[in-house]
């Protein structure tokens, strides 16, 4: 099995440098926001091969992908419905995106939401986000993976992810911009290392980043045991 990351990024857009999301065994992903269909692509993964998509939370960078998607498997006619996992809200906040976009009457949407609900292998715990947030704690072939999405630190996070096998959580902010994590409800180093160590999870791969976060996981990795950078392609 192994985790691939369609982009390790942070709403604060850089060059060469893709919202988060990733996949794993190239048959569920979690978040999907702009041009994750162009990554699935030049990775060379058939989006029609992807079966679920676990939505942590509708904001432009987790979310906004979702229409090209529905739009690459109606002209490419995928044969399989997919599967939208996600917050409440997210079957009329994708309704409204694809009516706004004059989605084409004739294409065949295949999809089934699964709202506010566990699904699968797959449970929810509810972060701490300026706007509802599921973070997912994932058991598959025998490995645990919690998926914080966006969040400051909370004590739901850390349950979720408890004794997990991979904590991959959001890092946008370094300790010195805290008013700025705690205004948007985001998460710096330090509370991203103290959801790692209470959950006494074994690996940790931040994600989310920003240049100085991503700096810092970077010069850290080799220094802090189980911290992970999130290359394109992680073993698991």
């Amino acid at each position: 099995m192994r985790v691939r990351f369609l982009g390790v990024w942070s709403s604060n857009s850089v060059r060469g440098q893709r919202n988060v999301s990733f996949l794993l065994d190239d048959k569920m992903v979690f978040d999907f926001g702009p041009h994750s269909v162009e990554s699935l692509l030049d990775m060379g993964v058939d989006p029609n091969s992807i079966e679920t998509v676990f939505i942590t939370h509708m904001h432009l960078d987790h979310f906004s992908g979702i229409p090209e998607l529905l739009w690459y498997r109606a002209i490419y006619h995928a044969k399989q419905p997919l599967f939208l996992v996600g917050p409440r809200g997210i079957k009329r906040s994708t309704e409204t995106l694809l009516k706004t976009l004059n989605t084409p009457e004739a294409f065949d949407i295949k999809i089934k939401y699964i709202e506010e609900r566990d699904f699968d292998s797959v449970q929810r715990f509810h972060a701490n986000h300026i706007i509802p947030d599921n973070g997912y704690r994932i058991e598959y072939k025998g490995k645990v993976i919690f998926y914080s999405g966006d969040t400051a630190y909370s004590e739901n996070v850390v349950k979720g992810a408890e004794n997990a096998d991979y904590l991959i959580h959001e890092m946008t902010y370094t300790d010195a911009r805290k008013k700025d994590a705690d205004f948007w409800k985001h998460s710096t180093y330090s509370s991203t290392l103290r959801v790692f160590q209470e959950s006494k999870a074994r690996h940790l791969i931040p994600v989310h980043l920003t240049r100085e976060s991503s700096e810092y996981v970077m010069k850290m990795e080799k220094r802090m045991p189980g911290l992970i950078y999130p290359r394109k392609s992680i073993p698991i």
